[in-house]
């Protein structure tokens, strides 16, 4: 029986250092992409945003015109190495009906000729952090408004009339951010113009912001944009203020407005403005609420067809979020157009959409 147990013991400890040296014969698994890019202090981040449309429009005089469709509205993907010191760069390529500078907005009224395989660069810029300040250079998304290009930003399905009629969506230019304190900051800036990548002629767009956030309930945020007018087309300005009120940690109040200005190279001018509400709701983790209430002047007639004209919009929308990455979206919305001397225009929309974040 003792020779027995030895050769147990012997075989056992064979087995053993077998098993030990295949193991250290044996390769390491082989890193992914996600850990090689974090090692290099690179994030790749992006969205897939599908919807479903139903609108209908009612004309003065005739009867009303329907139309429904799927679509894909962007497909994101952003690489980008941002150190908190030296340099450093960001690139988001978008492909979708929305991929065309100043046209990223669902059922976007200006004619927009972006299809599904559109693409476009919403943003592409270099950057230089030296303490408290940083320098952007390339391409990058405007400062105005309280509604952003990509609709992981927002909480409604649609954009607002100022997103749409008063504001900038990108530039192509050098911007300067200043973190004067953890409360203030500071940006100007110098670019080519609103929604183009290219000067049409010598004039340049400058840019103004600040924002300020005196606590965790409140927070203010301005800039101004002006262009100054060359052989191509008159000054343009714009000024927009963006308020919010954070009242508990489920509800938020938002107040946003613009006013523009257009200068004609024959003299005169034209301005428009208008104001948009948010109240945002958080009934738990998964559900949510956003209601959005909106009026537009257009008291020249110059963004919205000739004549002087009016709008009312009101938007509701419920999310669901079963999981950090998935949200679906249901929306409701009702605009009214009121041009002076004509009957009112009524426009009703009804919108499905699903967003996967990663």
């Amino acid at each position: 029986m003792a020779k027995f147990g030895t050769y147990v013991l012997t075989a056992s400890l064979l087995v053993s250092g077998a098993g030990a040296a295949l193991a250290e014969d044996a390769k390491p698994a082989a890193p992914s992409l996600s850990d090689v890019l974090a090692a290099s202090g690179i994030t790749a981040t992006g969205y897939v945003d599908g919807t479903y449309s139903y609108t209908s429009v009612s004309p003065p005089g005739s009867s009303s015109v329907d139309s429904n469709t799927f679509a894909l509205n962007q497909a994101s993907l952003s690489l980008a190495y941002t150190p908190s010191s030296g340099f450093g760069a960001l690139v988001n390529a978008v492909a979708g009906t929305e991929a065309c500078n100043g046209c990223y907005a669902p059922g976007y009224p200006g004619g927009a000729s972006a299809t599904t395989s559109s693409f476009n660069l919403l943003q592409a810029y270099a950057q230089y952090v030296a303490g408290k300040a940083t320098l952007y250079a390339g391409k990058f998304t405007t400062l105005a408004g309280a509604e952003v290009a990509a609709p992981t930003g927002n909480t409604n399905v649609t954009r607002s009339l100022l997103f749409w009629y008063n504001e900038p969506v990108t530039h192509v230019g050098a911007r300067l951010g200043y973190a004067a304190t953890d409360q203030f900051t500071f940006t100007v800036g110098i670019n080519n113009g609103w929604n183009v990548d290219s000067s049409p002629g010598s004039a340049k767009t400058y840019e103004l912001g600040a924002t300020f956030a005196p606590s965790k309930a409140f927070s203010f945020a301005g800039s101004a944009y002006y262009t100054a007018g060359d052989s191509t087309g008159g000054a343009k300005t714009l000024v927009d203020l963006v308020a919010t009120f954070n009242a508990t940690t489920a509800m938020t109040f938002i107040v946003s407005g613009d006013w523009d200005k257009q200068e004609f190279l024959g003299g005169g001018s034209a301005s428009w403005w208008g104001v948009a509400g948010y109240v945002n709701y958080a009934f738990n983790d998964a559900w949510r609420m956003s209601l959005r209430g909106e009026y537009l002047e257009d008291q020249d007639g110059f963004v919205l067809g000739g004549t002087k004209n009016k709008v009312n919009e009101a938007t509701l929308t419920f999310g669901y979020a079963p999981s950090k990455h998935f949200e679906a979206r249901i929306e409701g919305r009702y605009d009214t157009y009121k041009p002076q001397g004509t009957s009112s225009t009524d426009a009703t929309q009804f919108w499905l959409q699903a967003l996967y974040k990663f």
